[in-house]
């Protein structure tokens, strides 16, 4: 089956990735996305899928639906160089094709932040699972013959309730399902990407941090004001999170362990 990235032409010159967080949606990645923005970096998250419209959409699909169920070519270093060009951080991204983003990018630098499973896939269902329910019913299903973004949502919602869900309501089968999909994710992470390339974050006291989770996930509801005061606060984490800068001549900035 054709794939729609292949109607775009490759970068002149691919931007260095310089760090490609594998943390799942629901684990804070919004807060260190708006924080990295504010650090002057260029961190692609699913807020950029929205900014550029249904093109991204459609490669997030896509790509999504190669890696797990082969109904397209999977993605490779330069489906990623198209997709992800003009930006040196990749956030969420991963969790949708974990195998293919470690493979094109085998000197890469990761990082990955944890969150309780249980938790993560409530948050997930009083969230992304509503959003993809009112995608796939009326009267919100309406919009996909007039706008073409909402058309692409709306065939990527059915297909994230397909993998990840499997139900089609967001009940306890959907949690149970999460929780499964979560585990087995992590447990891969840690199995293909070497202990050496990924790092982790350090949570003193405390070896869930539902606090930042929930302060930085509410961000997502709470505006851009409320955006900006919690990456003011995960400035300092993330400047001693982003220990490939010393491999990149900013040698002031510590290891993250």
């Amino acid at each position: 089956m054709s794939r729609h990235i292949d109607r775009f032409p490759a970068p002149a010159e691919p931007e260095h990735k310089k760090l490609i967080v594998l943390s799942a949606p629901r684990t804070g990645t919004l807060g260190l996305y708006h924080a990295l923005q504010i650090l002057g970096f260029k961190p692609y998250h699913m807020a950029e899928v929205l900014t550029n419209g249904a093109d991204h959409a459609r490669f997030l699909s896509e790509g999504v639906q190669a890696s797990t169920e082969g109904t397209f070519q999977p993605y490779g270093r330069a489906e990623f160089d198209k997709w992800f060009a003009g930006y040196d951080i990749v956030v969420e991204m991963p969790f949708f094709m974990l195998t293919e983003v470690v493979q094109a990018y085998p000197d890469g630098k990761f990082l990955l932040m944890e969150r309780d499973p249980d938790k993560w896939a409530t948050s997930w269902l009083n969230t992304i699972g509503p959003l993809t329910l009112k995608f796939t019913r009326f009267p919100t299903n309406l919009l996909k013959y007039f706008d073409p973004l909402s058309r692409v949502f709306g065939d990527f919602s059915v297909v994230i309730r397909r993998i990840y869900l499997q139900s089609d309501e967001n009940g306890p089968e959907a949690h149970h399902n999460l929780v499964e999909h979560y585990k087995k994710y992590i447990a891969k992470v840690k199995a293909i990407v070497p202990p050496q390339q990924l790092k982790g974050t350090e949570w003193p006291g405390r070896n869930k941090p539902e606090e930042f989770f929930k302060i930085s996930n509410d961000a997502l509801s709470g505006g851009k004001s409320k955006a900006l005061i919690l990456a003011s606060v995960l400035a300092p984490l993330v400047a001693v999170g982003i220990w490939y800068a010393k491999a990149d001549g900013a040698k002031w900035l510590p290891k993250i362990f």
